[in-house]
């Protein structure tokens, strides 16, 4: 079977919807309880003001986005806001790619890029060349994400 040929563009205002559905599709993928998904609703979901700043990128396949990935500029730092796949088109590479994308598109300089990953994406970050250097207590009490940051 061909590959299927992969676009990657800037988020428009009018992805907006779609972007939020992927995202909490992506989520939803590692059997959260919804109770912790409707905890986390706020931090899954992309505003118009973020569009709008043009900092999201998003990887089409047959006219579909099928994921996308926000790179924040901080002060000293760029920090990876979402990254995420629909589930079907997970462990096929596209992550990957679409990080490396968004990191050349959306950064510049020297400043370091970090990412507070959930901690099903840890050894996905890992493989793409981030380390652990801390961890942060998040929603329930108890569990700990993983604070990486590309070496």
């Amino acid at each position: 079977m061909p590959e299927l040929r992969k676009i990657f563009r800037l988020a428009k205002p009018r992805d907006l919807h779609q972007l939020n559905r992927i995202s909490y599709a992506s989520k939803s993928f590692w059997d959260y309880p919804e109770e912790w998904l409707n905890k986390w609703k706020s931090d899954l979901e992309v505003s118009q003001r973020d569009i709008e700043e043009q900092n999201i990128l998003v990887a089409i396949i047959e006219d579909r986005i099928i994921g996308f990935c926000q790179i924040k500029e901080e002060i000293n730092k760029f920090e990876i806001n979402h990254l995420w796949i629909l589930p079907r088109h997970m462990g096929q590479g596209i992550g990957r790619e679409l990080l490396n994308a968004a990191i050349d598109t959306l950064t510049s300089g020297t400043k370091q890029i970090e990412v507070l990953a959930d901690p099903n994406a840890e050894a996905f970050y890992q493989k793409q060349g981030f380390v652990t250097f801390s961890k942060v207590e998040s929603y329930p009490k108890g569990r700990y994400l993983p604070l990486m940051r590309k070496q």
